[in-house]
């Protein structure tokens, strides 16, 4: 039987939380949230983690004073546990460590490493939940032990409950497309803490299932007030997708977005991106901002859609150096038998196809 969940005794200290990208994740998240600790969030899927751990340490690295570091519904390898470990340990006794999970392939790492903790009989949320009860005012401990014991049905496929079929919703739910662009990690998070309140609030008043998911609609545009400009935000013949993608261009930070001028004209370079969410953000960058004359999302495998302003023919682009073609204004290609890691790898291919030079946006 495992021991009782560790507090988080440093509540004083800042916290810099990493955990999974699902609804287990993001809930372990929201509870540290609702707990009132000042937090800094990172998340990753398991593939993603020996850079997230970078990141994040970077991050407490710069970080003068003391600080906790926590990780949630991740089970790290010993090799990855051992890194992490020799890196706060490197910053002396100022920085804390703690992983709670609850995956048995995380034993042996749990074996190894004090400050992991491992209980495979509740999830992430509900862990992180018992170590920062202690810091929540009764009523709202009580609302928040629900919630977290909701989403623990869902996690851990707890189908004689009779939430079953309503913690399941809620996991598709959060992990829906949030036409978001996807370099807007921290709104992404902001959106589905959103997602999450809205969701128990109204099952909290009683509301259907079938009532709640007419909802979803208000629960989503009601996380676009005060983000986006009011004529916006009351536009009824603007699609709410439309206005995230409005919303995700205001914001997006160019410095995310690489510039390339190829023959003459700016091209920005997306990769990987949802392709509704890279039409509709490069809508607004390039039609109303002027901030590029066309732009390029390329997928991993080296397809590419380029699409472009009047003026700008990417048709004979696509031609010329990616083996496609096309209209004017809209075209496909490919950079051939490549397997792109990244952005930086892409940029750096499309650069050496193409002769383009990087375009300095600061």
């Amino acid at each position: 039987m495992a021991s009782a969940t560790p507090a988080l005794e440093h509540s004083e200290h800042p916290v810099f939380h990493l955990s999974h990208t699902d609804l287990d994740g993001y809930g372990a998240q929201y509870m540290i949230q609702e707990a009132g600790l000042r937090a800094r969030f990172f998340n990753a899927d398991y593939h993603e983690i020996p850079r997230a751990i970078g990141r994040l340490m970077e991050a407490v690295e710069r970080q003068a004073g003391e600080a906790t570091v926590l990780v949630t519904d991740l089970n790290l390898t010993p090799e990855q546990a051992a890194d992490l470990e020799r890196r706060v340990e490197a910053l002396g006794p100022r920085v804390h460590l703690q992983l709670l999970d609850h995956h048995g392939s995380g034993r042996e790492a749990a074996e190894r490493f004090d400050w992991y903790f491992l209980d495979t009989e509740k999830c992430a949320t509900l862990l992180t939940f018992e170590a920062c009860a202690h810091l929540m005012d009764a009523r709202h401990r009580e609302r928040m032990e629900q919630r977290a014991r909701f989403i623990d049905v869902g996690d851990r496929w707890l189908k004689d409950s009779e939430d079953f079929t309503r913690a399941i919703f809620l996991i598709g739910l959060v992990m829906e497309n949030d036409h978001l662009a996807p370099t807007l990690t921290d709104l992404k998070r902001a959106y589905r803490f959103n997602l999450i309140d809205g969701f128990f609030d109204r099952m909290e008043e009683g509301l259907t299932l079938e009532a709640l998911e007419r909802s979803l609609y208000d629960i989503r545009k009601g996380f676009l007030k005060g983000r986006v400009e009011k004529r916006i935000f009351n536009d009824a013949e603007l699609p709410l997708k439309d206005k995230y993608h409005r919303m995700s261009a205001e914001l997006l930070d160019l410095d995310d977005v690489p510039l390339l001028e190829i023959d003459g004209h700016r091209a920005g370079l997306f990769f990987n991106w949802p392709h509704d969410v890279f039409r509709g953000v490069i809508m607004e960058l390039m039609e109303r901002q002027g901030r590029m004359d066309m732009a390029i999302l390329v997928r991993g495998n080296g397809r590419m859609s380029l699409r472009a302003n009047p003026g700008t023919d990417v048709s004979r682009i696509a031609a010329e150096y990616f083996s496609g073609g096309g209209h004017p204004g809209a075209a496909g290609g490919t950079l051939g038998d490549v397997r792109l890691k990244n952005l930086k790898h892409a940029v750096n291919v499309i650069r050496e196809a193409t002769g383009g030079q990087r375009i300095k946006t600061g």
